[in-house]
This record gives C-alpha cells, sequence and structure tokens, in this order.
C-alpha cells in the first residue's frame, strides 16, 4: 500500500470527547481499487465519536487519482482557511508524491495539469462522470436524495408528510422508489439497522400516499384478457418500460391475435371509443417492444465488437480495465453464448480464449468489491463441495469470525430479496467454513 490511512487525534464537536482516526490524504483508487466505492459511499475519513456517536466526514484535503481514467483530482476544504499559495503548494507536494510512485515510463501529461474540485460533491460528479454519469443524471439523483432526506426529517408528521407527497407528488415516480430500495440495499450490507427500519417504514408511507405508477407483472395464470386490463393501467415513463419487460414473455403472437380480435369486435358493435383505446394500446406496445430490441441489438452489437477486440489484446486485464464501462449483462450474455456455441462445434481453442475473456472479465469487475465480496462471488461461481473447497483452501487466510458474519448478513440480504438458490448454496459452504476454522484453531 503507497498511500496508507494515517492514525490522527480529532476531537468531538458534540462531546469533547478525544478520539483516533485513519485519515487518509491520497486516494490511489489504481493501488486500491475498493477505494472508490468505498469514497463514494461516505466511508473514507468518515469520524464516529466513541462516547456520544456524532460523526460525519471530516473536512480534509484530499488527492484522487484514477490512472485507468487519467483522472487526478485535488479537494482542500474552503473551512481549513488555506491562502492559494499554501493550497497550491501542498497540493503539489501531494502530486509529487503520486508521480513519483509511478514509473518514469507511466508517467502521463495529466499529472501536469491536475484538476481542482471546489466541494466534495463537485468531486464525487468528476468521477462519475468519468465513469460515463451525465451530468443531468447526477443532477436528477442529487435532486431525489434532497427530496429523501427532507421526507425523512418529516417522517414522523403525518400531516406534513402528507403535504410534502402532494407537492412533490411528480417526483415521488417509479426511479425515486428504485433509489430508495437501492440505498435500502446498500445499507443492509453495511447492517445500519436503524436506518433500513426508518427506510422501510417512509418507504411503506409513501407508497400509500402517492400511489406512484409502479411496473406490474401478470400473475401466471392471468388471461389475455387480464393482461391487457393490467397494460391499460400503466402510464408511460420508466414504469412503463419495464411492465413491458416484466411480461414480454406473455406478449406473444396469441396475445396480439386475442388482442386484435377485441378491437374488431368493438369495431363491429360500433364502439368507437373503445376500439380506438385498444389500438393505442397495441401500437404503445408494439412501439415499446421495438424501441426494446433496438436497444438490446445495438448493446449487443457493441458487445460482439468489444469481444473480437478482446481475443487479439496481448494485455487482456488492461484492456478490460479500460472498458469496465462496458462489462454489463449484454457483455457477459453474448460472451456466454459464443463460448457455449464454440464448445459445441467443438472448437476446443476457441472455447477456452473465450472463457478465458469470461473469468477475466468477471475479477476485473470484482476489483472493485471488498475482499469479502470478492471472495463471496466467488464461492456463489464454484460447485459445492469441491469447488468451493478449492476457493476456500486459496483464501484460508480470510477464513475468520468476521468474514462469517459478513457472510450471514449477505445471506440474510439474499433470502430477504428471494434469492434462495444462492443463499442455501453460501449456507453450505459456511459449514465448510466453520469446519475449516475449526482445524485452523486446533
Amino acid at each position: 500500500m503507497r498511500f496508507p490511512a494515517m492514525p490522527t487525534q480529532v476531537t468531538c464537536p458534540k462531546c469533547q470527547t478525544k478520539f483516533i482516526v485513519q485519515v487518509r490524504t491520497i486516494l490511489d483508487v489504481g493501488e486500491e481499487p475498493e477505494l472508490k466505492e468505498q469514497f463514494l459511499k461516505g466511508e473514507v475519513n468518515l469520524a464516529q465519536c466513541p462516547n456520544c456517536g456524532a460523526g460525519g466526514t471530516l473536512g480534509s484535503p484530499l488527492l484522487y487519482h484514477d490512472p485507468e481514467k487519467e483522472l487526478l483530482v485535488s479537494y482542500v476544504p474552503a473551512e481549513l482557511g488555506m491562502s492559494a499559495n499554501e493550497q497550491e503548494h501542498f497540493v503539489g507536494s501531494l502530486v509529487n508524491a503520486v508521480m513519483n510512485s509511478v514509473p518514469t515510463e507511466q508517467r502521463k501529461g495529466y499529472f501536469l495539469q491536475p484538476k481542482t474540485a471546489l466541494t466534495l460533491d463537485s468531486l464525487y460528479d468528476m468521477i462519475l462522470e468519468a465513469d460515463g454519469v451525465s451530468k443531468e443524471a447526477l443532477e436528477r439523483q442529487r435532486a431525489q436524495l434532497k427530496l429523501l432526506n427532507t421526507l425523512l426529517s418529516a417522517a414522523d408528521d403525518e400531516e406534513t408528510l402528507k403535504k410534502l407527497v402532494d407537492e412533490h407528488r411528480q417526483e415521488l415516480d417509479y426511479a425515486f422508489f428504485l433509489l430508495v430500495s437501492d440505498i435500502i440495499d446498500a445499507q443492509e450490507q453495511s447492517g445500519q439497522a436503524e436506518a433500513i427500519e426508518q427506510l422501510k417504514q417512509l418507504r411503506e408511507k409513501l407508497l400509500n400516499l402517492a400511489s406512484p405508477a409502479m411496473p406490474a407483472v401478470a400473475p401466471e395464470q392471468a388471461t389475455y384478457d387480464e393482461l391487457i386490463e393490467l397494460l391499460q393501467q400503466q402510464q408511460a415513463g420508466d414504469a412503463w418500460s419495464t411492465t413491458i419487460a416484466l411480461n414480454r414473455a406473455r406478449l406473444d403472437y396469441g396475445f396480439f391475435q386475442h388482442l386484435t380480435g377485441k378491437i374488431e369486435a368493438a369495431e363491429s358493435a360500433n364502439d368507437k371509443e373503445t376500439a380506438e383505446q385498444l389500438q393505442a394500446l397495441r401500437q404503445r406496445i408494439l412501439d415499446e417492444i421495438d424501441a426494446q430490441n433496438k436497444m438490446v441489438r445495438e448493446a449487443e452489437d457493441e458487445a460482439s465488437l468489444l469481444i473480437m477486440q478482446l481475443a487479439e489484446e496481448q494485455d487482456l486485464e488492461a484492456t478490460l480495465r479500460e472498458h469496465r464501462a462496458e462489462l454489463n449483462d449484454i457483455f457477459f450474455s453474448v460472451l456466454s453464448r459464443y463460448e457455449a456455441t464454440a464448445r459445441a462445434r467443438n472448437n476446443t481453442a476457441r472455447a477456452e480464449k473465450l472463457g478465458h475473456i469470461l473469468e477475466t472479465a468477471i475479477n476485473v469487475l470484482e476489483e472493485q468489491l471488498p475482499p469479502a465480496m470478492r471472495l463471496m462471488n466467488k464461492l456463489l461461481r464454484a460447485e459445492h463441495p469441491d469447488g468451493t473447497n478449492a476457493v476456500l483452501e486459496e483464501h484460508r487466510g480470510m477464513l475468520n469470525d468476521e468474514f462469517v458474519e459478513t457472510l450471514d448478513k449477505y445471506v440474510a440480504s439474499l433470502e430477504q430479496r428471494n434469492n434462495q438458490d444462492f443463499a442455501d448454496h453460501l449456507k453450505q459452504v459456511r459449514a465448510q467454513i466453520i469446519a475449516k476454522m475449526t482445524i485452523q484453531r486446533a
């Protein structure tokens, strides 16, 4: 670790208790990929008083370095009161420290032109924009977070909460509730029980008050008429697109034949209003299916081109890191399909090369995960018991009570999200872990 955290004494502003915090001044996510996610989650330079529990992010200067994105950004909090000369000298010393840690032949021009962030939010924006997240998306999410905090502060005051819901009803859409669910999932990973319960209670109150348009899945035994009724109730927007995607398998030839029959029946009965409504619904469905098909085709074409490029690369890991943002579900789906086709045709060499790309791509994605989560992902992919035993032997040094506790929390979150197969798999692995820990202690 080139730039470790430094133990620093701080004083709690609430109760004046002095305690030690691990403070980082340089965040080199090329050296420690997991730092990026930790920083974006607000987990870096986080101080919590052991006496009164008060805490927050420390206002300390930072230099953020991402060599893959050629991003070098300094942030000096205004409250530190540094003069322009003092800031320039301090930031210069940090930049030199990073540059001197890199071999001469790997130094690039961006070291000579570091960017400056005036606020932590602007630093977060620079990091996310480098990952391809648009300013519009960032501003939208920031507005949603601000609204969420406002609603949380009024959660126990029913009258105020109802008034806020009426004022912001248009903003309490499907995307907003997705964000709330994502935050709950993230806090479940870190075990913040009180915050999770507050968010869940607020979500239930908002769902009752706002009644937003949410995606819907037709029951397995639903008739075509029931499916048509469900789709008629959906408005345009994210919820409509998701509803079509979720019910896509049911929108087959038989469904459109039935829908067309209802239109013709309405026309025969001179029920012009019903016929026009059903015609408009049919066109909406067809337009959305066409749009989704186009998106998938374009994404598959992009994935195919990337796979062709990767097959010729000498430094596969480096190239995959450059294209990390493109390693999505469609990329892995296309790559897995190509590998399966190669094996079916007994093209062993091609299948092995594609399999190597697949495994390396997964490893590159997991670089940003904490070590415990990387190990759990490997265990989820391994066959039980032999495969998981081999993975555990390779990572025997990580098998301790803390890892078991993390695994138990992850299993609980999988069960809450109805991923029972994965949860059962890890429960079986847990028994292997306990056995290995018992042998180690003996």
